[in-house]
């Protein structure tokens, strides 16, 4: 059994999560579930980029790629990673790794590369090679500039990000996302706002992320807090609010109930 790249307690399952199969039917159902895999998508790649950017404490991007080289967030056995002598450029290669929300034997290169931009900030791009995730083809790419204040531990992380796989049904789908991670490397806390659009087959999601804070707690994300709120293309909406405990409240076409989420 390969190690974990790293683990998230959130699981990538349907909202339907703690409901009798019947309550999943329905009138609604599928904007639900849409809205069910624009949740697990913007998970998936928040995680992957909270992996990247938060050992970064310098705005001096061969101190950033060395601190990206030496964060202990990929396990041996599963991950590795590597500097380039000259360039501040990490490498980093998954071999069957698990990582969030469902990612099962994750493999392929990730291409990290920093750059000093003239304000000062930390430029931040990653892009993907030969990924696969569950035995389908993936990717992810990754622009985001870092504002580091002085000595403080939390840090502005701006920018776009993007992510395709294949979910468990064998529908592709696509995310992209534009937001702004306040991300607090003492307390491991990443909060975001923004927006985000995530094709699943044919269908498209519109999300809005408010004050959505997770924190990771003995390696492991917390139960999240905040809102996502999910727009579909016949102007159905899903919102989902978090209060960091295991429970959401979602409110569609369906009404508003109480889902159940494994996580702690």
């Amino acid at each position: 059994m390969s190690s974990q790249l790293f683990r998230t307690s959130l699981t990538a399952v349907s909202l339907c999560l703690g409901l009798s199969v019947a309550a999943c039917g329905g009138s609604g159902a599928g904007t639900d579930d849409d809205a069910s895999d624009a949740n697990a998508a913007m998970s998936q790649s928040s995680a992957i980029e909270y992996m990247l950017t938060n050992p970064i404490s310098s705005n001096d991007a061969a101190t950033a790629a060395s601190s990206l080289a030496a964060a202990q967030w990929w396990p041996a056995g599963c991950a590795t990673r590597a500097k380039d002598s000259v360039e501040p450029i990490v490498t980093v290669t998954l071999n069957n790794c698990s990582g969030p929300f469902g990612l099962l034997k994750w493999s392929g290169t990730l291409k990290v590369t920093f750059a000093k931009n003239a304000d000062g900030t930390l430029n931040v791009k990653a892009s993907s090679t030969n990924m696969t995730a569950n035995g389908s083809p993936a990717s992810f790419s990754l622009d985001r500039n870092i504002t580091i204040n002085g000595t403080s531990t939390t840090r502005e992380v701006k920018g776009s990000a993007n992510w395709t796989r294949t979910n468990a049904a064998g529908t592709l789908i696509t995310h992209s996302n534009s937001w702004t991670a306040m991300v607090d490397s003492a307390t491991k806390c990443r909060t975001l706002n923004g927006t985000a659009a995530t094709t699943i087959g044919t269908q498209i999601v519109a999300t809005t992320s408010k004050d959505y804070k997770i924190c990771r707690t003995n390696g492991m994300d917390g139960c999240p807090s905040g809102t996502l709120s999910h727009i579909s293309a016949s102007g159905d909406v899903v919102s989902v609010t978090f209060d960091g405990t295991s429970n959401a409240i979602v409110t569609g076409p369906r009404g508003t109930r109480t889902v159940g989420l494994i996580c702690q």
